[in-house]
């Protein structure tokens, strides 16, 4: 991760735990009930203030949770104290056996990577996806004309075509792929993807 993202995090890490906690992503949350699999191992990769890994068990999906900020770990296991949340960071995810989910969550993380980790993150979730798993990837970029936005965040602009083609390379076959709205933010636009690796 960039280091100067997770940085920003950490010093502002109940701000940013509270804001995500505040907001439901439904349209992302009905994604995910279509392309699971129900019952099956579950990763959150960057699950942040620990509000979707705490969905995700919730709505039968047994999840554990990874991030890269002590910070914002921090705040989801004191929000969230019966969560498996656990430290590991893209683009390696060194921590993470081959193969070890089924579903793989990556939302609003990739963005945060500089352009040239990019590959090395999509091989790593590639990595992680057990044969018959899913991968969804959610990313957006900067809100302003510069890919780091004025709080130090870095938004690394994304080509749709480059990660699918990634994604192809390292094994997944593209399922699908959109560009939504935000939503609350005029001209925010969400990049969404999703691949399977056969069974």
């Amino acid at each position: 991760m960039d280091h100067q993202t997770i940085q920003t995090y950490n010093a502002r890490a109940a701000d940013y735990a509270a804001a995500q906690r505040g907001k439901t992503p439904a349209a992302l949350y009905r994604l995910i009930e279509r392309v699971f699999v129900p019952g099956a191992p579950t990763a959150d990769i960057g699950c942040g203030s620990g509000r979707d890994t705490a969905w995700l068990v919730a709505h039968g999906f047994p999840a554990i949770g990874y991030d890269a900020s002590p910070g914002m770990l921090a705040e989801a296991r004191a929000t969230y104290p019966t969560l498996d949340l656990r430290q590991a960071a893209l683009p390696d995810l060194a921590e993470i056996p081959g193969g070890a989910f089924t579903n793989v969550l990556c939302s609003a993380v990739l963005m945060h990577l500089p352009a040239e980790a990019i590959e090395e993150a999509l091989a790593a979730l590639c990595r992680i996806v057990a044969p018959g798993g899913r991968l969804l990837i959610t990313y957006r970029a900067s809100e302003t004309s510069a890919p780091r936005e004025p709080d130090g965040r870095l938004y690394t602009p994304i080509a749709a075509d480059a990660l699918a083609a990634a994604c192809s390379r390292h094994g997944l076959q593209v399922w699908q792929q959109t560009a939504e709205a935000d939503g609350g933010r005029p001209g925010v636009v969400w990049h969404v993807l999703v691949a399977g690796r056969a069974g």
